[in-house]
C-alpha cells in the first residue's frame, strides 16, 4: 500500500464511500485512500432508500452493482401517526415511484468495493488512532499500526471522530434513540410502518431475504426508565402497538436488542481548511425522515466537488460552500421534522411528545443524549 494520498477517508459508510468514488470520477488525479474499521460484518441499522435515491445511485455509476442485491422494492409507506387510523402514502403518484430497503452490510460493502474498482485505496479492519498536522499534510496512524500521510481528510466516521479533534462540536437537538431487533420470516407487506404510541413511535419494514427490521424510537431517558433494554420490556411494549405488532406474528426473532443512538445533531464546523466531515458525522436526521442513506450520499458527492476545488485549485470557496450547505440543509430538516412531530396530539401529557411540541435546549439535549448507552 502507498503511504501518501491526497485524499485520505476515515469511515466506509455511504458518505465516505460515495465521497471517494465521486472524487475518482470527478478529480481522478487524486489518490484516495479509503479506511473502514470493520470487515462490514456485525449489526448495521439503516435500511431505507426512498425513490429519489435511483438518481444517485445512477450518478454515482453504481446502478447495476446495486441492483445485484436483489434490494426489496417498496411501493409506498404506512404510518398510525395523529390518528388511529392507518395512512398510506403511496409512490405510484410520484416522478419515481420505487423506493428499495437493503441489508446495510451488503450496501455499504457494495459502495466501498465500487469506490475500490474506481482507483481507491481500501483499507478494512483498521480505525484511526492518531493524527498530527506535518508541513501541509495529515499524518495518520491507524489500529493497525500502519501510518500514512494525506493532503486533505474527510470524516465519514458517524462519530465525526477526526474532526472532534479540530475542536468542531456537534449542536444537538434532541436525545432519541433507536432500540432494533432482527427478525426473520417478514411479511409479504415489505413497506415501512410507523406507529405512534406514548412514549416515542415503532417502525417495522420488510428487508432482502426474508428478513424484518423493527425498533421502538425514543428519548434515551425514557427509554432507561422504562427498561427497554431489557427483552421482555421491549416485547410487552411491542405488544400495545397492534399495527407494527400484527407485522411481526409470524416471524422469529434472529438477533438480541441493539441499541444506537439517533440524536438529531449538526456538527460545527462541518469544514475547516484541509478536513471535511459527510454523512452522519456532519450531521444525524430522525430515522423518521427516511433520509439518511440519500443524505449521505448526496453529501459525498457535494464534498468530492469542494475537495477537488481545494486540492486542485487551492480555492477553498466551494469548501466554505460545503459548510453552508451542511447548515442549512440541516435547517430545512428541522422545519419539516417539527411539522411532522405536531401533527400527532394524541397524548399531551406525554414526557416524548410534550418535548416535541415545546422549544428545547441544545444543551439540556447534549446533556442528555447518551445517557442510555
Amino acid at each position: 500500500m502507498p503511504s501518501s494520498f491526497d485524499v485520505a477517508i476515515i469511515g466506509g459508510g455511504p458518505g465516505g464511500s460515495a465521497t471517494a468514488i465521486s472524487l475518482r470520477s470527478h478529480a481522478p488525479s487524486l489518490s484516495v485512500i479509503l479506511i473502514e474499521a470493520s470487515q462490514y460484518d456485525g449489526l448495521r441499522v439503516g435500511e431505507t432508500l426512498p425513490p429519489p435515491a435511483r438518481s444517485l445511485l445512477d450518478h454515482l455509476q453504481v446502478w447495476d452493482e446495486f441492483r445485484r442485491l436483489s434490494p426489496r422494492e417498496v411501493f409506498g409507506t404506512s404510518a398510525v401517526w395523529g390518528s388511529r387510523i392507518p395512512a398510506d402514502n403511496d409512490f405510484f403518484y410520484m416522478p419515481a415511484n420505487t423506493g428499495w430497503h437493503v441489508e446495510r452490510n451488503s450496501f455499504d460493502a457494495m459502495l466501498a468495493t465500487a469506490a475500490r474498482e474506481r482507483g481507491t485505496t481500501l483499507v478494512r479492519g483498521a480505525a484511526l488512532d492518531d493524527v498530527e498536522e506535518s508541513g501541509d499534510r495529515w499524518r495518520l496512524t491507524l489500529s493497525t499500526g500502519a501510518t500514512l500521510d494525506a493532503r486533505f481528510i474527510v470524516d465519514g466516521t458517524g462519530a465525526a471522530v477526526f474532526a472532534r479533534r479540530m475542536g468542531a462540536r456537534f449542536e444537538c437537538l434532541d436525545r432519541l434513540v433507536g432500540i432494533v431487533r432482527f427478525f426473520e420470516g417478514s411479511a409479504d407487506d415489505s413497506r415501512l410502518l410507523v406507529e405512534a404510541c406514548e412514549d416515542g413511535w415503532w417502525y417495522t419494514a420488510g428487508l432482502p431475504n426474508g428478513k424484518r427490521i423493527a425498533a421502538c424510537v425514543t428519548d434515551a431517558d425514557l427509554a432507561q426508565r422504562l427498561k427497554l433494554g431489557q427483552i421482555d420490556e421491549w416485547e410487552r411494549r411491542l405488544a400495545s402497538v397492534p399495527a407494527v405488532a400484527s407485522r411481526l406474528q409470524k416471524c422469529k426473532p434472529d438477533s438480541a436488542l441493539v441499541i444506537r443512538s439517533s440524536a438529531s445533531r449538526r456538527l460545527e464546523p462541518a469544514a475547516g481548511e484541509r478536513w471535511l466531515a459527510v454523512g452522519d458525522s456532519a450531521s444525524r436526521f430522525d430515522p423518521l425522515s427516511s433520509q439518511g442513506i440519500l443524505k449521505a450520499m448526496r453529501g459525498g458527492i457535494f464534498a468530492s466537488y469542494a475537495i477537488g476545488s481545494r486540492l486542485l485549485r487551492d480555492d477553498d470557496s466551494d469548501l466554505r460552500r460545503y459548510d453552508r450547505y451542511v447548515s442549512e440543509e440541516f435547517k430545512s430538516y428541522c422545519e419539516v421534522r417539527t411539522r411532522y412531530y405536531q401533527e400527532e396530539q394524541r397524548w399531551p401529557r406525554s414526557e416524548f411528545w410534550r418535548r416535541r411540541h415545546s422549544p428545547f435546549s441544545h444543551k439540556e439535549a447534549q446533556k442528555t443524549q447518551n445517557a442510555f448507552m
